[in-house]
């Protein structure tokens, strides 16, 4: 069984076989008693396997309710330095029940009572989407992929064939599921966790198109709830009728031919067409602020945050959009 969560925008994912569970994320910091809650409500008492996928909190929030609760046995963390307050209440909990997480080593598997995890990404980078805990989850001859927030710059280093079940990275974003990619592992079927009428405007025009294109049948928690896969070893059996190919309701961002538009009630940001001179299709993204909107960035980052406290930077630096000569964080906008 593979349970989504329905937890809004954010990720809480449950495998169990033969009565052997893992937990893949736990969900934002306010939704820790409906993560705990849900697990224990399948008669799961122990977790073999933790996976935090990468630190933000839409995915590790719920965690240290979990460690309280529920015997974990094994925990794996992304790489990468954090100091955010959810991440250090996750690992305080975690520490006082004398579990101590570690980085999955690259290719490493880990059985599930005779199903396989196998570690496709751990990167360490600047950008904590990116170095998410990529997991390809076997089950005799099912295959689901489990993308985190990795954007389209680990998609294309990912060592993957054909997948019966994708985990849409980034909840839909347009920072993820590149059309290459999609080609690539060719899913039959597509989970987006996503919030209902969310403030990032997940999911993106430019994912729902690309799955549109392909045909692929799409599962959405905002419009079914709580998703469960049973896997057969053979084929794929799911609870909820075929999702939407809508986009977010609340966008910042719509698509204009290859332009993306920033909308905000603070500044006037004017778009700039995406430079597609190059092959292999990377976009690049001029946004020129006409105001004065601080935000704050990284020397060495490539995102632009409204919170200065985002994605656990470091000695971050203020000015304006302009200034920033940065692409915006989609955590943040």
């Amino acid at each position: 069984e593979i349970h989504f969560i329905n937890t809004g925008n954010s990720d809480a994912i449950l495998i169990i076989k033969d009565n052997k569970a893992a937990l893949i994320d736990g969900g934002d910091n306010d939704d820790e008693d409906l993560v705990s809650s849900y697990i224990k409500k399948q008669n799961i008492s122990e977790l073999e396997y933790v996976f935090a996928t990468h630190p933000h909190a839409d995915h590790i929030g719920g965690l240290d309710r979990v460690a309280k609760e529920i015997k974990i046995n094994n925990l794996y963390v992304s790489n990468g330095e954090v100091e955010t307050k959810s991440y250090r209440d996750f690992i305080s909990v975690a520490a006082s029940k004398g579990l101590y997480p570690s980085v999955p080593l690259l290719g490493s598997k880990f059985d599930l009572s005779g199903s396989t995890f196998e570690v496709l990404s751990v990167a360490n980078t600047e950008d904590p989407n990116n170095n998410s805990i990529v997991l390809l989850y076997t089950n005799g001859n099912d295959k689901i992929l489990l993308m985190g927030d990795a954007e389209k710059e680990i998609e294309q280093n990912l060592n993957v064939g054909d997948v019966d079940l994708l985990k849409v990275g980034h909840h839909g974003s347009y920072s993820s599921s590149s059309k290459s990619f999609i080609d690539k592992i060719n899913p039959e079927y597509a989970v987006i966790l996503v919030g209902e009428d969310n403030k990032y405007g997940h999911p993106h025009k430019e994912t729902m198109d690309t799955l549109k294109e392909k045909g692929i049948e799409i599962h959405r928690s905002d419009e079914c709830g709580d998703i469960v896969f049973i896997s057969t070893g053979n084929g794929l059996e799911i609870n909820c009728k075929e999702g939407s190919y809508n986009v977010g309701n609340n966008s910042k961002y719509s698509t204009i031919d290859n332009t993306v538009k920033i909308e905000s009630n603070i500044s006037s940001i004017q778009d700039e067409s995406i430079n597609n001179s190059n092959n292999n299709s990377n976009k690049n993204i001029n946004i020129e602020n006409n105001n004065s909107e601080v935000v704050y960035w990284t020397e060495s980052g490539k995102k632009y945050h409204s919170d200065a406290s985002c994605s656990g930077m470091k000695s971050p630096i203020s000015g304006t959009i302009k200034e920033s000569k940065r692409t915006p964080c989609s955590k943040c906008y």
